[in-house]
């Protein structure tokens, strides 16, 4: 509901704040009063475009705050609440709307900036005004089916139908999804093949290129390496050299044989004999090391190297064209050949994802089929229950008749388009609601769908502007009536020209125009018991005895 609202500087209005209950509240005033002010202000947090115009004469800006308390956050309120970022605050949203001359207007909601689409979105969610303002739900008609599926005997056929759309939207989103990567698959083939059999050709392993460089750069010493071993062997006497003579091994293996003699005489020697075997092994296994290093080379490292260039070179130019190292190289292979695999496979993935969609499909189509039933069930009654009270309306030899228009394929809301049509008198044809009805038919014609819907709505806020208009006597007392019992389970604001709704509501506020320091301001009032009964006399004719009196009486038996 709607705990307060503040207006500053917005046209005849300085500065006003109201506060509001429950129930049902009625505005009253004398024409051009600036009653159409407040629907505007309310029209501004509700999202509805704003002009400089608006602003008082000599004010650089204007501004509407209204604090709404929510007792109950339905699903799409508290979607939209998380999607936006705005946290409340003990149940209560706080909008400010202002504007500039300047241009420089602001839309905040509990101080989270919003656009203003975002507002209008969230305005849908909260308030319904139906007057001369176009923020009228029933006249939106992509809202009809909304109102339709309100009724209780469609809820839980939409809410199996919504569960099933889901599920096959989802296959039908998982089908389009490989249908779209199976054509850009195929559209690549050639490609993939192409990298695939070069790299196959080339079947690099990881950490291949470091392996070979270092291969490269020993082949590439091996002159040197041969000569050292030979040297080596011509120092151990092991290679024929110009001098001749015993090499070292035989040399230390005499040695060893005087120590033996020697240690015959003297035991001292004897660790000697031992360190020299070691010796002696070590000269052996070295001499038969260089030997085998030296065969090992014989053939020379060119050709090998050769090879190992021509490998690294293939490696190199791979690498450079993907921009990657050989690791890389090799997880794209294996990719290549998944994706190629997927190509080969596509077909029976495809039909399998195919036959699951037209599964899901003829499952959603069979609770759209249960979905119209039950509307078509609901709808019979609910035109017939808003045709009766459009009668008691003031709508004689009216119709209301909600129009169904099948679709060929399933949509979010169902396999049909719905669309309220009316015939506000007898003998014309029933044309949409913004064709046929003015601003005050549609505010009577949505007090007759609002009443019906009065549990299952999920808006909790009705302002009605222009409700009165055209009507009075008995149709008035009935208008009065529905507006009361509507506020049993909304909060309803109305303005109102006459007495038979004024002195049905359980708050009364009285638009005045003063002019103050020569200045034009409209002031709003709530009303006390004395002071109502005044303004009800006048809204019978004046203050006399007779209408004080009857003023008395409207109040005593309001409701």
């Amino acid at each position: 509901m709607i705990r307060e609202l503040r207006i500053k500087n917005l046209a005849l209005i300085e500065n006003l704040t109201l506060g509001f209950e429950g129930g049902f509240t009625v505005f009253t005033g004398e024409t051009g009063a600036g009653k159409s002010i407040l629907i505007g202000a309310i029209g501004l947090l509700l999202g509805e475009r704003a002009s400089s115009e608006m602003i008082r004469s000599g004010c650089d800006d204007a501004e509407v705050c209204g604090c709404l308390e929510i007792e109950n956050f339905r699903p799409k309120l508290q979607r939209f609440l998380k999607e936006a970022g705005i946290e409340t605050d003990e149940g209560c949203l706080i909008i400010r709307r202002n504007i500039s001359r300047a241009g420089k207007n602001k839309i905040l909601v509990n101080q989270i900036p919003l656009p203003l689409s975002s507002l209008k979105s969230l305005g849908d969610l909260l308030i319904d005004l139906h007057g001369q303002h176009q923020h009228q739900s029933l006249l939106n008609e992509e809202a009809h089916v909304d109102i339709v599926d309100a009724l209780p005997q469609t809820y839980e056929a939409r809410s199996a139908y919504a569960f099933l759309y889901n599920a096959f939207s989802a296959a039908k989103q998982e089908l389009h999804d490989a249908q779209r990567a199976a054509r850009e698959l195929a559209d690549k083939r050639d490609v993939l093949e192409f990298q695939f059999r070069e790299l196959s050709a080339l079947d690099p392993q990881r950490g291949e290129d470091e392996t070979l460089e270092q291969e490269l750069s020993l082949l590439s010493t091996s002159a040197q390496r041969s000569e050292c071993a030979k040297e080596i062997l011509v120092l151990m006497g092991s290679a024929e050299t110009d001098g001749g003579g015993a090499s070292i091994p035989k040399k230390l293996a005499q040695i060893k044989r005087h120590l033996e003699t020697l240690s015959k005489y003297d035991p001292s020697v004897a660790p000697y004999i031992g360190e020299l075997e070691s010796v002696l092994s070590t000269c052996s296994d070295l001499d038969l090391f260089c030997s085998k290093y030296i065969e090992t080379m014989g053939g020379g490292p060119q050709g090998r190297m050769e090879e190992i260039n021509a490998r690294l070179a293939k490696i190199q130019r791979l690498k450079k064209k993907d921009s990657c190292g050989i690791n890389e190289l090799i997880d794209k292979k294996e990719q290549l050949a998944k994706n190629l695999s997927l190509l080969n496979n596509t077909d029976a993935d495809i039909e399998a994802l195919q036959k699951n969609a037209e599964k899901a499909r003829n499952l959603c189509v069979a609770a759209a089929s249960a979905l119209t039933a039950a509307r078509k069930s609901a709808l019979s009654e609910f035109d017939r229950e808003v045709t009766r009270r459009m009668e008691l309306l003031g709508f004689n030899g009216g119709e209301w008749k909600t129009a169904l228009t099948p679709t060929a394929e399933p949509a979010p809301k169902g396999m049909e388009e719905i669309r309220f049509l009316v015939r506000t008198n007898p003998g014309e044809p029933h044309l949409p609601l913004a064709k046929t009805a003015s601003g005050g038919e549609v505010s009577r014609l949505m007090l007759a769908v609002k009443s019906i819907l009065a549990e299952q709505d999920e808006i909790p806020v009705l302002i009605f502007d222009e409700i009165d208009t055209g009507i009075g006597g008995v149709l008035a007392k009935e208008v009065a009536k529905a507006l009361y019992s509507l506020s049993s389970t909304h909060q309803v604001l109305c303005i109102s020209h006459l007495h038979q709704i004024a002195s049905s509501a359980d708050h009364h506020y009285l638009v005045t125009k003063k002019t103050i320091g020569g200045r034009t301001v409209t002031e709003v009032v709530p009303l006390g018991i004395d002071a109502r009964t005044t303004e009800i006399a006048r809204m019978l004719g004046g203050e006399s005895e007779i209408t004080v009196k009857h003023a008395r009486e409207l109040l005593r038996n309001r409701g």
